[in-house]
């Protein structure tokens, strides 16, 4: 699968959110973008930071798949940010979510 680098990663509306979970709260950084050439998809490396005091900090990496329009519609960030938040609290460590196969998914 061609892929192309897309950027600059600051321009999406997840990038920077504080999110609460049953974990504590957790700030969301796109660390970057690559945009599928075969479907115009988007892969996300987001890194997840949660301060534990003010020296130390726990950070998870999670990759998504998700499709452009979902990704920069600041309308449907909120579902991104679920997904996030379910993910973050059922595993631990690092991880990837595919949520353009989810968006196909009846609900």
């Amino acid at each position: 699968m061609p892929l192309r680098p897309h950027g600059p990663p600051k321009q999406l509306p997840i990038d920077l959110e504080i999110i609460e979970t049953s974990k504590g709260k957790w700030l969301i950084a796109v660390e970057t973008i690559v945009e599928t050439m075969a479907d115009g998809n988007l892969l996300l490396k987001l890194i997840l930071e949660q301060g534990i005091d003010d020296e130390h900090f726990r950070m998870r990496e999670l990759g998504v798949k998700i499709r452009s329009i979902d990704a920069r519609d600041t309308d449907r960030s909120a579902t991104s940010l679920r997904r996030i938040r379910d993910w973050i609290e059922s595993t631990e460590g690092d991880g990837f979510i595919d949520m353009v196969d989810l968006t196909n998914s009846p609900s």
